[in-house]
């Protein structure tokens, strides 16, 4: 690919996945606050939201077959416009049971563009750029998602604005998308595999995606939840997620960096010893200024085992096996965000309310004990196994 149309690609991959990410950060809360105001549980909120997460776990690993039966491209233009229905039948059919289906096909829609565009831009980068470009990318996203809370303050919650204004974004997205229509991905129909078979062929990375499940969803979920319990003010709490949100985007960038520089597996080790710090280290910075910046770091240290794990499936595979290699990082994710906000919530409520956060340092410690344990079986350890 020419370098021209290899910029071309990267600006229009990473303007619709901002994109993108801008309306799922509003649908998201969106929905739940209207549930909230018609009056339905908690536990029914969470099982309607959890069919989002439920629908990608179904569909993913078909994603790379179907991808190359109708083309990447198309099957990418196509789901876009799925979801942008989608978006306007939720408003149409205001019943809460039908939103169970809806979500449900939304997780089906919603997680083709992520998948496509993470196979594309591995096709694009090199050895030596994979992990600053892979970044950029990933810090693009959590932008999109910190945006979008923030664009109910222009729509509102009630009414079709919401849902008009995330359907006209999502065409914006297919607009953006199509600017790069003639320098599309390539998928070689000879390199399929069943993604579950990569979790045996490249546990370090996997475990990575599971962990980042659980412990991003875990920390959107629950930690405004923790702050008020600690005795912050709401605004207060919601500032502690704002400034982890900040960290996200502003270190994905130096994080791939540093796995370009040096084993990407070393760097994954680095996030997650800086995990269990800040987990075990929060309670005790709570009335500390020192508790900002260490939730800054924490941000970048979470959404950076993404961007490795990522890097490292780009590092050796290619074609349709790096399509069902990242179809089953993408599964993991699913997995572990459907476990993990649970789990962290059991936590909190027998050790009140630290017991979240030792929770999420409890999975970054799994990651590291398991890390060290499979690089001590190798006889032969590689940086992108």
């Amino acid at each position: 690919m020419a370098p021209r149309s290899r910029i071309r690609s990267l600006a229009a991959i990473t303007g619709m996945t901002t994109v993108v990410g801008l309306v799922f950060g509003l649908t998201a809360p969106l929905l739940n606050l209207i549930l909230e105001r018609h009056g339905l549980s908690g536990r029914m909120i969470g099982l309607n939201g959890a069919m989002t997460a439920l629908g990608a776990l179904v569909f993913t690993p078909l994603i790379p077959l179907v991808a190359v039966r109708v083309g990447p491209f198309r099957m990418l233009f196509t789901t876009l416009g799925v979801t942008a229905l989608l978006l306007l039948a939720f408003k149409a059919f205001d019943d809460y049971r039908i939103w169970f289906a809806l979500r449900f096909a939304m997780g089906v829609a919603i997680v083709v563009p992520f998948l496509i565009s993470e196979i594309w831009i591995n096709q694009i980068a090199t050895p030596q750029n994979r992990g600053r470009l892979l970044g950029a990318y990933a810090a693009c996203i959590s932008a999109g998602f910190g945006m979008g809370p923030l664009l109910m303050r222009v729509t509102g919650v009630g009414g079709w604005t919401p849902f008009l204004a995330a359907a006209g974004l999502i065409a914006l997205a297919m607009a953006i998308i199509a600017l790069a229509r003639g320098d599309r991905p390539y998928l070689d129909p000879q390199g399929h595999r069943s993604p579950l078979r990569y979790v045996r062929s490249s546990p370090v990375a996997i475990l990575a995606g599971l962990m980042y499940g659980a412990i991003e969803t875990g920390i959107f979920g629950l930690l405004p939840v923790y702050g008020v319990r600690s005795g912050f003010s709401e605004v207060a709490a919601a500032t502690q997620l704002t400034v982890i949100a900040a960290g996200n985007i502003m270190l994905q960038y130096p994080v791939g960096w540093l796995a370009d520089k040096t084993q990407p597996r070393r760097v994954l080790g680095l996030c997650a010893l800086i995990g269990v710090a800040g987990g075990v280290l929060l309670p005790a910075l709570k009335d500390s200024p020192a508790m900002w910046p260490v939730l800054f770091v924490w941000g970048g240290t979470i959404t950076g085992m993404y961007t490795v794990a990522l890097t490292m499936l780009g590092h050796r595979y290619s074609g349709l096996a790096l399509a069902s290699a990242n179809a089953a990082l993408i599964l993991a994710y699913n997995v572990g965000a459907m476990g993990g906000p649970p789990i962290l919530g059991q936590a909190m409520d027998l050790v009140d309310p630290n017991g979240m956060v030792y929770g999420l340092a409890g999975f970054f410690l799994i990651f590291v004990v398991v890390n060290a344990a499979l690089r001590r079986d190798r006889a032969q350890p590689s940086a992108t196994t």
